[in-house]
């Protein structure tokens, strides 16, 4: 078990600085063009909601406004409190 672990330990020391000592070399050109093209898009919806179920949502929740809206005034103009 010990010779397994001292296998393992030489090993380890022994790749990492192998990793370490890797040379590293970096060139790097910037060129300025006036002009590009541009690539081709492709746009794909793959989104459950659709805009129309939205769209339906909002008008609906539009409408309760308007009516809470409505029963408000109804109220105010009768001299009740609404809890609406």
């Amino acid at each position: 078990m010990i010779g397994m672990a001292s296998v393992l330990m030489y090993n380890v020391v022994e790749l990492t600085k192998k990793y370490l000592d890797y040379p590293i070399s970096v060139k790097l050109n910037v060129d300025h063009q006036p002009q590009l093209t541009f690539p081709a898009v492709t746009v794909c919806n793959m989104s459950p909601v659709k805009k129309s179920s939205l769209q339906a949502a909002q008008n609906s929740a539009s409408k309760r406004r308007k009516k809470r809206s409505s029963m408000r005034t109804f109220y105010r103009n009768i001299g009740l409190q609404s809890d609406v």
